[in-house]
């Protein structure tokens, strides 16, 4: 009796689990579908959206840590009642470096924040798609999405971004805002997960804090150090101002403008993948180092493919250009090392945590 009990009990749980989403949704959520339904829907005509919102953020005394996670997941959701998009699953890690003074916040470097965005961009275009559109919920995360936007146009992808700074989605703040000074864990983000999930909120300890006001340093700070921004609460505008109804209308009229932006890269043209063949061919030869198996690099479909010399295939995964003579695969980053008459004389390796130098064979 009692393992019946138990798997009845499973067979409950697993089938919560599983309940849909929306039934109203016309959106696809990548992580509800299985690969051969993917298959399906990941075509070149497809629009790709992206939410982007830190799982880990401080956000004052009275929001919790994935406030911005919530708002991208809160716009994500109400997008997809609207638009025939495929959602890719959120990415809850970026870069924010302005709040590691306030305990549980997390940040990623600012390379890490742009490849991580490009390699799951550059996944998923390999199965059709070549529109990208991130909900970006965040500031210095915009930085981060202009680099990786420069880097896929000349791969003939197109990546486009809600932007804080457009004015289209400051006038929306600026609708709902009843006070000019705001900036974080402010009177509209305190009113936006009111709205989204009123049960994690104190508002017994909403407080307005304008004491970061004018002054300079490069990250926020609850204690008056040396090149920070002294913010006791870590709340930058007047939280205590938020309210649910504010923050309903706040996100709707927020996915308003992200649904024209993605109708925009629906119908506009795609960048034209820049050709480096012929740049390529420099990198072309094989790389030996002392005590290690010899490397073949050579050019194919506008990329860099390698394998170990005495390999009967190529490795299916090519060496993508992240810099100036700077490329990577999933297994393999080079780094190639010019001579002083500017040719390529050896190539600094990194395979699965070991690093080594290879010299290229004349």
């Amino acid at each position: 009796m009692k393992n019946f009990l138990l798997v009845a009990l499973l067979a409950i749980s697993l089938k919560g689990n599983a309940q849909k989403r929306n039934p109203h949704n016309k959106a696809i959520f990548l992580e509800d579908i299985s690969w051969t339904t993917a298959k399906e829907f990941l075509t070149p005509e497809a629009i790709v959206v992206i939410p982007v919102g830190a799982g880990a953020k401080e956000h004052g005394p009275h929001l919790p840590l994935s406030t911005d996670l919530i708002q991208a997941d809160g716009i994500r959701d109400l997008l997809a009642l609207e638009r025939k998009v495929i959602i890719a699953p959120t990415i809850n890690y970026g870069y924010y470096p302005a709040f590691i003074k306030y305990h549980g916040s997390t940040t990623l470097s600012y390379t890490t924040s742009v490849d991580v965005v490009l390699q799951i961009i550059r996944s998923l275009s390999n199965y059709g798609p070549k529109r990208f559109y991130i909900i970006n919920i965040g500031v210095s995360t915009t930085a981060t999405l202009e680099t990786a936007a420069g880097i896929l146009a000349e791969e003939g992808i197109l990546l486009y971004y809600s932007n804080y700074a457009r004015k289209n989605f400051d006038k929306t703040e600026e609708q709902f805002r009843t006070k000019d000074f705001s900036g974080h864990a402010d009177e509209i983000e305190t009113s936006n997960i009111l709205s989204l999930r009123p049960d994690l909120v104190n508002m017994s300890k909403a407080v307005n804090d304008s004491s970061a006001k004018g002054k300079q340093g490069m990250i926020l700070s609850p204690e008056d150090v040396e090149n920070t921004a002294y913010c006791p609460s870590g709340v930058v505008g007047y939280a205590a101002l938020g309210t649910k109804q504010k923050g309903s209308l706040s996100l709707h009229a927020y996915t308003k403008e992200v649904i024209r932006e993605i109708d925009s890269i629906t119908i506009c043209a795609l960048p034209t993948e820049k050709s480096r063949a012929s740049a390529y061919k420099q990198y072309e030869g094989e790389y030996a180092g002392t005590g290690r198996k010899n490397i073949l690099i050579q050019v194919k479909d506008n990329h860099l493919q390698y394998k170990l010399a005495e390999a009967k295939f190529f490795s299916p995964y090519l060496l993508v250009r992240n810099a100036e003579d700077y490329f990577s695969a999933q297994n393999l980053t080079i780094l190639f090392v010019k001579n002083d008459a500017g040719q390529i004389e050896k190539a600094w390796c990194e395979s699965r945590g070991e690093s080594f130098w290879l010299t290229k064979l004349k």
